[in-house]
């Protein structure tokens, strides 16, 4: 798992060739000491100055190309000593489980708001006398996308598998066996169940499966985190706790997910086993709790 333990941060005010000014922050890690995170973060800005200097573009990273900036709160480690899964904090401050072999997988149902737009033609066709179309029914998204699962499960005998309802979409859980996030096998499962791209991308590149363990905060109506992690000082990081506080408190009425069906063989893998319970106790309480 991809999962630093330690961040730092160098910043400088820099000039293109043209004079302008730019204020740049440059975070970098390192699993060993603040101190070696900090020489990559002060070469790492070096570089960045430099074809600043020359007239160079500065590309900003893609999702998934480089480690996540998350605070760990908890780690779960299996009878080998063995650290098989991690939870942090994300940026907007959900918990997050990351497992080392624990294969979830994310699926997201279609964008309704496309088709909205297109049922509101219908009525502007109207007001010229013309006679709406007939639009027929469409089919309930959980529905459709759990006979997909069901049917690729019915391919795969061998697999155990259940199937949660999250507020987007579908989220899955292999749980009588683990896999490699970046193994052909692995990607081969995620894309013939439609994963989300991007979440196959995260897989590969931070070499874990995630999933988000509480809700996200605008869905309960709480504001923004304040900052992020690695706080600047003890004044920031305050103000952070306290906002985690109150998020804590107003989103403890919402889960993430609800278990809706479960396919194949009934045992579970001892490392599934050890994070499972975890994961079900945080992110899906109670089925009659709202989803965000």
């Amino acid at each position: 798992m991809n999962i630093p333990k330690y961040w730092a941060k160098r910043d400088a005010t820099i000039e293109d060739p043209n004079g302008r000014e730019y204020q740049m922050a440059c975070w970098q890690w390192s699993n060993s000491s603040t101190s070696e995170a900090l020489q990559r973060a002060e070469t790492r800005l070096l570089e960045i100055m430099q074809k600043a200097a020359s007239g160079m573009g500065l590309n900003r990273y893609s999702y998934g190309d480089r480690a996540m900036r998350e605070e760990t709160s908890q780690s779960v480690i299996n009878g080998d000593l063995r650290e098989v899964a991690v939870v942090t904090r994300n940026a907007y401050g959900a918990l997050v489980l990351n497992t080392a072999n624990m294969m979830f997988i994310d699926i997201d149902f279609p964008d309704n708001e496309q088709a909205a737009a297109q049922k509101s033609g219908g009525g502007f066709l109207g007001l010229f006398g013309n006679k709406p179309k007939q639009i027929a029914p469409k089919p309930n998204p959980e529905e459709q996308a759990v006979k997909s699962v069901a049917a690729w499960a019915a391919q795969n005998p061998g697999l155990g598998m259940r199937v949660y309802r999250t507020f987007g979409g579908l989220r899955c859980l292999v749980t009588n066996a683990v896999f490699e996030p970046n193994g052909s096998d692995t990607i081969g499962i995620l894309q013939s169940l439609h994963s989300d791209p991007l979440y196959i991308r995260l897989c590969r590149q931070q070499q874990c499966f995630r999933a988000r363990l509480t809700p996200k905060h605008w869905r309960c109506g709480v504001r923004p985190p304040p900052s992020r992690w690695p706080f600047d000082n003890p004044k920031e990081e305050a103000r952070y706790r306290q906002w985690q506080h109150g998020y804590e408190m107003t989103s403890a009425g919402f889960a993430t997910c609800r278990l809706v069906k479960t396919f194949g063989p009934s045992e579970v893998h001892p490392d599934v086993a050890l994070v499972l319970k975890l994961h079900d106790m945080i992110a899906c309480p109670d089925p009659q709790w709202p989803l965000a």
